[in-house]
This record gives structure tokens, C-alpha cells and sequence, in this order.
């Protein structure tokens, strides 16, 4: 049965980027994607989800929510929750996170602003990547030892830009045992 992706946005507006990106999900996962209206403003004082002494979302916070949000959306069917957030997000121990995916709650969030650059098309690309990735862990799949594929994991944005925005033949195995079963 084919996933149905609910792609969140949380200040983020770029219509052409998410227009862009259904695209490429599509062509790449089997999946049905349906993109919300943007979660912006919202009031993050109330909700917890921002840390204004470091100027990050807290990711936990943000998946947290996005699954409250959409509980009643993902009882029904295999459905997964992205939240794409225009800002900077971390976990406890760690300075910033690309993503941060919640297998348990079938959500997962993928923070913007240090993938942005002038160059739209690198730009493009490395939401595209850090999204497959996130969605990657929501299927099942860890961390992977090959540098170029999308599972490896990325201590900063060289090393984002490094990996292919597919799944290695190893991954893509793993992901057809793990969705089949």
C-alpha cells in the first residue's frame, strides 16, 4: 500500500520549492503527497516549541506538536507527517539538526535555514536530500555507511552537499524488506 505523505509547512511560503518538491517525492517514493497551509504565525511563546535564548526550534517540541496536530489523520492509514520549518532546529547535545525524524510518531521535521544559499537549484537539492533522508528513517531505514548516500549521516551542510538525493543500492534493498514485511 502506497504511504500518504502530509507535508506541513511552519513558516515556510517558497510555493515554487514545494510545488518543486511534491514533484520530485513523487518520482522518487511511492507515495501520495498533500502539502497544509502554512503554520505561520503561530504562537511560539504558548506552545513550546522555540528556544528564544539559542533562536532553534526545538525539534522533539516541533514533532511533537505536528503529530498532535494530525493523530487523527494517521489513524486511519500508513500516513507520515513532515514539517518543513523555515528556521534553525536542535535536539539536547547536539549545536543544530537538519531533521529530526520520530519513527514512533510517524513525523519528522526538516529545518531550512542552513540549507539556504543563492544558488536555488543547490538549495532545492539539499531539502530534497535532507527530506529523503528523514523519510528514509520514517520507513525504516538508519544511518548508512556510504558518504554519497542520502541515509549517510551530515555533520554540516559540505557534507549534505557531498551525498546524491537517492537511496544506495544497499538502502533501497533494506527499504523494499522493511516496507514489504
Amino acid at each position: 500500500m502506497r504511504a500518504k505523505l502530509l507535508i506541513q509547512p511552519v513558516g515556510f511560503n517558497d510555493r515554487g520549492t514545494l510545488y518543486w518538491l511534491v514533484g520530485e517525492l513523487k518520482r522518487r517514493l511511492p507515495v501520495e503527497v498533500d502539502v497544509m497551509l502554512s503554520l505561520w504565525p503561530i504562537n511560539l511563546d504558548h506552545l513550546e516549541v522555540f528556544d528564544w535564548s539559542r533562536m532553534q526550534f526545538k525539534a522533539v517540541k516541533v514533532n511533537e506538536l505536528l503529530h498532535r496536530l494530525f493523530k487523527e489523520v494517521l489513524m486511519p492509514r500508513r500516513s507520515l507527517i513532515l514539517g518543513l520549518v523555515a528556521g534553525d532546529g536542535y535536539v539536547e547535545g547536539l549545536n543544530f539538526v537538519f531533521g529530526l525524524a520520530m519513527p514512533e510518531l510517524s513525523t519528522a521535521t526538516v529545518y531550512t535555514s542552513r540549507l539556504e544559499t543563492g544558488d536555488r537549484q543547490l538549495y532545492h537539492l539539499r531539502i530534497l536530500k535532507e527530506v529523503m533522508h528523514e523519510l528514509g528513517h520514517l520507513l525504516g531505514l538508519g544511518h548508512c555507511p556510504n558518504r554519497r548516500c542520502v541515509m549517510s549521516f551530515s555533520n554540516s551542510v559540505s557534507e549534505v552537499d557531498l551525498k546524491e538525493p537517492w537511496f544506495c543500492p544497499v538502502c533501497v534493498s533494506k527499504l523494499k524488506s522493511v516496507t514489504s514485511a
